[in-house]
């Protein structure tokens, strides 16, 4: 399982490395990709951090899995860009597991492809994804091949939903029991 994950300056810190580290630790191969035209990227608490790939360098036919984290960087830069449409769009419309927390819900949300699912995000994000029920007291939510976060407080049970769809329950019960100490 080979899956991406976009980053933008403005990125939510937590968000993107907590997921980033869980999912890692569960022998998924996920790759930091940059939208900026260099390999470093600045989080919105200003910590630079290195992408592996730049995204215009992508073979999207490469990775089975999406994961776009929050952050200002989803209004600033991301929603902003088609690339990021036609990205999504690929994932989506060939039933490949799209993950968004936070703000970037939203992103997935307005192509129309929350319609008809259930799915959270960072409150007033909501407001410009077509259709779908949203769920605001939910944490994380697995509605078919789609996976949303509300926030940053949610990043771990984020990656271990992530987990859980790719690996198996099993598979998110002895990560969890690891990132707590409790081997």
């Amino acid at each position: 399982m080979k899956g991406l994950m976009i980053l933008a300056n403005g990125f939510e810190d937590v968000e993107a490395l907590a997921t980033l580290d869980v999912l890692r630790r569960s022998k998924l191969n996920v790759t930091l990709v940059s939208v900026n035209n260099t390999l470093e990227v600045t989080t919105q608490s200003n910590i630079v951090v290195k992408a592996e790939k730049l995204f215009n360098e992508l073979d999207i036919n490469e990775f089975d899995f999406l994961i776009i984290p929050g952050g200002r960087a989803v209004f600033q830069v991301l929603d902003k860009m088609n690339e990021i449409d036609n990205l999504i769009n690929h994932f989506a419309n060939n039933n490949k597991l799209v993950c968004a927390i936070c703000a970037a819900p939203h992103l997935v949300g307005k192509l129309g492809h929350l319609k008809n699912k259930l799915f959270t995000c960072f409150p007033t994000c909501e407001e410009q994804i077509i259709g779908g029920t949203y769920l605001k007291d939910q944490g994380v939510v697995t509605s078919g091949n789609f996976i949303t976060g509300k926030a940053m407080y949610y990043s771990f049970d984020f990656a271990l939903a992530i987990i859980k769809h790719l690996q198996g329950e099993e598979q998110a019960k002895k990560v969890l029991a690891s990132i707590k100490g409790e081997l």
